[in-house]
C-alpha cells in the first residue's frame, strides 16, 4: 500500500497558491529575492545516518541562497531560507549512461535524473521533535535551526537534514544588502546536523561561508532532481512536492503588447 495518492492530492492543493503568486512573481513565486554565496563544506565522518553524504568525511566547495521567503517587507518578520549547492558525483546506469533515482522500497520511479550536484534547502524552523517541522518568522537570522522539513530516504530510513548558526560578534540581518555587508565582514559559519524525524541531532559537520557571485534569476536549486549522495526522494514527498516545483521552474511567458 503507498499513500502517494494522497500526497498528489495533497502536492495538487499546495500548488495552488503558488499559481497565484507566480502571476505577480513569474520568475520566483516565493524566495523571490535572494543573494549568493561561497564557502567551504567540512563533513566529520562520524554520523550513521545511513546516507554516505552525511556518514563519509569529506571537504567540499559550496554553492549557496540565502533569502527571505514571503518576500515581505525588510524590518517584518519572514522565514528565512537557505539553500546549499554541493558537488556530487554523477552515478552511471549499466550501459554507462546516467542512472535514475527510484524510490528504494515501493520500487517507485521518482522522475528525476542523477545529477552533477546535492542540493540542501533548508528554511528556518524549530529543532524539537514536534516544532522541527513548523516553519518560524524572524527579522534577524537567528542562532535557532534551518531544517529540510521533508526526510530523505537513507539505508537505515528517514533522515532530516539541519544547520545551526554558529555564534557571531554581531547579529547577522535578514535584508540582504545588509547580510552581504556583515558576511564580508565575519564569515557566516554553521553547524550541520541529522536526525531521524524524531530523534535527537548529530553534528556531522560544518560549513563557512562568505559573499559568492550574484545569483541568476535562472538559478535553481532543487532537492527533488539533485540529492546528497547515497539518499533517495520517498515517493510521497517528490508527490507532494513536485507541483509546485514544476511550477517553479516554468519560465514565465512573455507579455505580448495589445
Amino acid at each position: 500500500m503507498t499513500n502517494a495518492p494522497f500526497s498528489a492530492r495533497l502536492g495538487s492543493v499546495a500548488r495552488a497558491p503558488f499559481a497565484v503568486l507566480k502571476q505577480f512573481r513569474p520568475d520566483r513565486p516565493i524566495h523571490t529575492v535572494g543573494v549568493g554565496l561561497e564557502g567551504v563544506l567540512t563533513r566529520t565522518g562520524t554520523g550513521a545516518s545511513g546516507i554516505s553524504w552525511i556518514d563519509e568525511s569529506g571537504q567540499d566547495t559550496v554553492r549557496a541562497r540565502f533569502s527571505r521567503s514571503a518576500g515581505f517587507p525588510h524590518g517584518w518578520p519572514d522565514i528565512l531560507g537557505l539553500a546549499l549547492r554541493c558537488p556530487a558525483p554523477v552515478a552511471e546506469g549499466t550501459d554507462g549512461s546516467p542512472s535514475e533515482r527510484t524510490d528504494g522500497a515501493a520500487g517507485e520511479h521518482t522522475g528525476a535524473p542523477v545529477g552533477d550536484c546535492a542540493d540542501i534547502l533548508l528554511a528556518t524552523s524549530g529543532s524539537g521533535r514536534l516544532t522541527r517541522f513548523v516553519p518560524t518568522f524572524h527579522r534577524r537570522v537567528p542562532d535557532g535551526a534551518f531544517t529540510s522539513f521533508m526526510p530523505y530516504r537513507g539505508t537505515n530510513g528517514p533522515v532530516l537534514v539541519a544547520a545551526r548558526s554558529l555564534p557571531r560578534a554581531e547579529p547577522l540581518p535578514s535584508r540582504p544588502d545588509l547580510f552581504l555587508a556583515s558576511i564580508a565582514a565575519e564569515p557566516w559559519s554553521l553547524d550541520l546536523h541529522w536526525a531521524t524525524p524524531l530523534g535527537g541531532w548529530r553534528r556531522f559537520g560544518t560549513v563557512v561561508m562568505r559573499p559568492g557571485r550574484p545569483v541568476d534569476q535562472t538559478e535553481r536549486f532543487d532537492p527533488l532532481r539533485n540529492v546528497p549522495v547515497g539518499a533517495t526522494n520517498y515517493g510521497w514527498t517528490h508527490c507532494l512536492r513536485e507541483p509546485s516545483y514544476e511550477l517553479a521552474r516554468t519560465s514565465p511567458e512573455p507579455r505580448h503588447r495589445a
